[in-house]
């Protein structure tokens, strides 16, 4: 056993685990492709847009953009030429006729083939929510479409409506470990952005709530846990300002510093103010 065990391990080692030096890694860097969110402050804020092999995640309360911004991404995603992978587990809320209407009003090109779609009347547990992502994966390997972005809409909701009472904390932890699992294998083989909407939850305690307005901007809070928070690579936390405003809050990067931009919301989609 012990013999099999040695030989398995060598074998990942030389051909999975590839020691670098720093250098080589900050070439690989450089050659992260993003995705422009069609605001050039809300891109400047991100360092040039939504970046691929990585993990985003848009947080904020009802109506404050965030499946807006999923759209916009996805117009300007099929515009390059790439696939658009999209899980939706709240029902009606993808409208493709939406991301045709920012593509024709930027002029930009629109192919609805190019959208792979897993609706919420097909996942209606957090297990089903994992295998529609690995059905688009899949759907992307066997037929070699260069997926560019991969969105899930909601990330929390599922999660939220099964794993309900603090008994059920560590088994949620245990889940969504699973999800972003095979979330950062897409992202990496396939060379695209993934983006996950959250939801958020309200804070009754006072203290709490201040904490909460330090570290987001909001007194709430990402559903999810410090594990999810921890998961995700860039995380925007997004607020509704004016009737006609709305605030990034870049909460968390591993290379920027917090800052906010803002934006509109208009037919054409996302724009500067």
């Amino acid at each position: 056993a012990k013999e099999i065990l040695n030989a398995a391990k060598e074998a990942l080692m030389s051909e999975e685990l590839i020691v670098e030096t720093a250098d080589k890694v900050e070439e690989y860097l450089k050659g992260v492709k993003r995705i422009s969110t069609g605001s050039k402050a809300l891109d400047d804020l991100l360092a040039g847009g939504v970046p691929c092999r990585s993990i985003t995640t848009l947080a904020g309360p009802f109506a404050t953009g965030k499946t807006q911004i999923c759209f916009q991404l996805a117009a300007n995603t099929i515009n390059e030429g790439l696939y658009v992978g999209w899980v939706e587990t709240e029902p009606g809320t993808f409208t493709p006729h939406r991301i045709k209407e920012i593509a024709e009003k930027r002029g930009m090109k629109y192919d609805p083939t190019k959208i792979l779609v897993v609706r919420a009347e097909k996942i209606t547990t957090p297990a089903q929510q994992l295998l529609a992502y690995e059905a688009i994966w899949k759907k992307c390997r066997e037929n070699d479409l260069p997926l560019g972005l991969l969105v899930v809409d909601s990330f929390s909701a599922k999660l939220r409506s099964h794993y309900i009472g603090r008994e059920t904390l560590s088994p949620r932890s245990q889940e969504i470990g699973r999800h972003i699992g095979v979330l950062e294998l897409i992202a990496a083989e396939r060379n695209a952005a993934i983006v996950l909407t959250a939801q958020v939850m309200g804070i009754p305690d006072a203290g709490a709530q201040l904490e909460s307005r330090m570290r987001f901007g909001a007194p709430q809070r990402p559903y999810g846990g410090e594990y999810f928070l921890h998961s995700s690579t860039y995380i925007l936390f997004l607020t509704q300002v004016a009737s006609d405003v709305w605030e990034a809050t870049l909460v968390d990067a591993p290379n920027l510093p917090r800052n906010k931009a803002r934006f509109r919301i208009t037919e054409r989609g996302v724009e500067d103010i």
